[in-house]
């Protein structure tokens, strides 16, 4: 069998609902040249079952992993693992992509083999208007969120490359972007909208995002130490 060039990476923890919405986004589809694979931290409502139920629905291949893990960072590295695209996108259990045709636009740019990381953008989900589009450079990269994870197509080997540090529980995505930048993977923007990005996950409450603000400032030490250092001379 051909392998895919979109692997579409999903963790699920109990979650069966959202998991639905998500599934039912991948279903409309024009392009099939992809495969879903869903890590679930052994969940305890019918979120396993939601997705068994949909290896019947769809025309493209899942993969279910079921084992406890240390978080939703753990499981998109497992995700990686398992994963048979050239290129991977992870979506959050609720997200969807914008419509039908997104796959089959964003595939065009992973046919051409020339970048390591294609990314778009994202609607907030029941927002109407509202978008997260920040194009990457250095001074974005110092953002808390210079990129929505949810709008990132990431070449298979960088991932493996540059796995997702656990030790961020909030932020380790945003870590990755960074590191990846700082790295000189090439980045491509390709100005369109590719998921609709829903706003219920953990790193979106009030106490994520203040303790995302911390672990941001280590992880830009990381990935940026003289810049960083820099910064911090002028400000005296």
């Amino acid at each position: 069998m051909e392998k895919p060039i979109i692997s579409i990476v999903v963790p699920t923890f109990n979650c069966a609902s959202e998991l639905k919405k998500t599934l039912e986004s991948l279903k409309k589809q024009e392009y099939i040249g992809f495969e879903c694979v869903i890590v679930d931290g052994n969940s305890t409502d019918h979120t396993v079952i939601v997705a068994e139920e949909y290896k019947n629905k769809v025309n493209f291949s899942i993969t279910i992993s079921v084992e406890k893990d240390k978080g939703i960072y753990d499981a998109m590295n497992k995700g990686v693992q398992l994963a048979q695209g050239k290129y991977i996108q992870f979506l959050g259990a609720g997200d969807t992509l914008v419509d039908s045709t997104t796959l089959k636009n964003v595939a065009e740019f992973c046919g051409k083999d020339k970048f390591d990381v294609i990314y778009g953008y994202v609607n907030i989900d029941g927002y109407a208007g509202k978008t997260i589009k920040n194009k990457i450079n250095f001074l974005t990269s110092f953002r808390y969120r210079p990129i929505c994870h949810q709008a990132i197509y990431a070449k298979n080997e960088l991932l493996k490359k540059f796995p997702f540090q656990l030790k961020y529980k909030y932020v380790a995505d945003q870590d990755w972007i960074m590191k990846t930048y700082a790295s000189r993977a090439k980045y491509k923007y390709i100005g369109i909208p590719i998921a609709n990005y829903n706003l219920n996950g953990f790193s979106s409450t009030e106490q994520g995002k203040r303790e995302g603000r911390k672990e941001i400032m280590e992880a830009k030490r990381n990935a940026f130490p003289l810049q960083c250092a820099l910064i911090q001379l002028f400000k005296k």
